[in-house]
């Protein structure tokens, strides 16, 4: 999703004028919780990309992050460790990267499968995104044993159509595992084992989702679909982002998730989880640090 920063923000900040926050268009409930990781755009590890991507949590709850320079591309890729201690701003070291990789495409999602068809731990990349970078083809990249990028990567290309995110789950289906694509309203699912060419289901064509949002990433669990969309140009200064929870049928678990848009500086990007804490990758607009935060009950 391209850096935002509309003009009427702009105009208001110079003359001193606070926005007042109005409600938006369905009830919501704020669940952006605290900030687990800053990261500045001077950071190495970014090696000058302005824009955060998709984002998965991986082996030994690594972080794996994609960033790229927006509509001009050159996407990298990118490890996070933490310390072990605890989960806040100052346990994290970025471990390598960027990793330039021309199959992570716009990265607009990433998944992580534990043995992809039995050749060791990867990284499945979303390469396109709603609209603006249409595509039904996701990059794998391979990980090494000590869950290092391998910057070796392949095309598959699902015959799905144009997809926007896509998520895997070792646990869904009784531990047999289990994948998920989307875009706009449609949610696909394919078993956890075989090739991603065939064997897909259209589970259904009429997702919940309100306000025309721009399709993020999505995260799944045993039991639940998480589909993120975030604020753009059409949105309201005083629009927010949203989260949306789903059973592996598509029906609404939970669909007033709201994480503030802050006059379109904060923009969702994608959601993970390691066991019950679950986190978002905030993309900050106006040349504002990007953060990874908590997502709270």
């Amino acid at each position: 999703m391209k850096r935002l920063f509309g003009a009427a923000s702009v105009l208001a900040l110079m003359a001193g004028i606070t926005v007042a926050a109005t409600a938006p268009a369905y009830a919501a409930t704020d669940r952006s919780g605290a900030v687990l990781l800053t990261i500045t755009n001077s950071s190495p590890c970014r090696g000058g990309r302005t824009v955060l991507e998709g984002m998965v949590a991986g082996p030994s709850g690594a972080l794996y992050i994609i960033f790229s320079k927006g509509s001009a591309g050159d996407p990298a890729l990118s490890r996070w460790v933490r310390d072990g201690s605890t989960w806040d701003n100052t346990s994290w070291t970025c471990a390598q990267g960027p990793v330039p990789i021309s199959e992570l495409g716009h990265g607009n999602d990433l998944a992580y499968h534990p043995n992809y068809l039995g050749h060791g731990p990867a990284l499945i990349a979303t390469q396109g995104s709603q609209s603006a970078f249409p595509s039904a083809k996701v990059g794998i990249v391979h990980l090494n044993s000590d869950g290092s990028i391998n910057p070796d990567a392949d095309e598959v290309t699902l015959p799905t159509g144009n997809i926007s995110g896509f998520c895997y789950s070792a646990t869904a289906a009784d531990g047999a595992g289990k994948y998920a694509a989307r875009r706009l309203n449609k949610l696909w699912t394919h078993a956890g084992s075989g090739a991603l060419t065939s064997g897909w289901t259209l589970v259904t064509s009429s997702l919940t989702t309100h306000d025309n949002r721009s399709d993020q990433g999505i995260d799944c669990s045993a039991n639940y679909i998480w589909n993120t969309r975030s604020i753009n140009d059409s949105t309201p200064e005083t629009g927010w982002n949203w989260v949306y929870q789903y059973n592996w049928s598509g029906s609404d678990v939970e669909s007033d998730i709201g994480i503030p848009g802050n006059t379109l500086i904060d923009e969702i990007e994608d959601i993970s989880h390691i066991g019950s804490d679950f986190f978002i990758g905030i993309n900050r607009n106006d040349g504002l640090a990007d953060t990874v935060n908590t997502l709270t009950e």
